[in-house]
């Protein structure tokens, strides 16, 4: 007499219930992504500050960050050479990193690159800032790169 199972109606209304908190719900979990891309970026950027930082020290010669601008912008470090240093080689250190398709967002630098010297400090006392803009404009930082080297959040 008793058939177990759903009826239509209440299947109906259960798939309306989950669209209704999807759609409540989604905004949010995509401006948590765009943040969480922009801080993994910022967090890229410190870090190959410091191995171009490390890299002078350790080698005793000029350590470089660079940086390209725009919707293509990557990020990569350079320093002498570690074994036969000629005239105008450099090694790469790491891979030179997309890090605008990666996590899709536009990197807008001061300047193309910043140089640090044997003692690990800044080559031309100059301050660089490295805006990370997100799709969105909640999702948007900035790591500073101080006149002596440092960097800043």
């Amino acid at each position: 007499m008793g058939r177990s199972g759903f009826s239509t109606i209440e299947m109906i209304i259960v798939v309306i219930l989950i669209g209704i908190v999807a759609s409540l719900g989604f905004p949010r979990i995509r401006t948590a992504v765009q943040k969480t891309n922009v801080r993994s970026t910022r967090v890229f950027l410190a870090g190959a500050t410091a191995t171009a930082r490390a890299a002078a020290i350790q080698r005793g010669c000029r350590g470089v960050v660079h940086f390209t601008s725009g919707a293509a912008g990557t990020v990569w470090v350079t320093a002498c050479p570690r074994m036969a240093a000629g005239a105008g080689t450099v090694d790469t250190l790491g891979a030179v990193e997309q890090l605008a398709s990666r996590y899709s967002v536009t990197l807008t630098a001061t300047r193309d690159s910043v140089q640090f010297n044997p003692r690990g400090l800044n080559m031309d006392y100059l301050m660089t800032v490295v805006r990370v803009q997100g799709a969105s404009v909640v999702a948007s930082d900035s790591t500073v790169i101080n006149q002596i080297g440092k960097v800043v959040h």
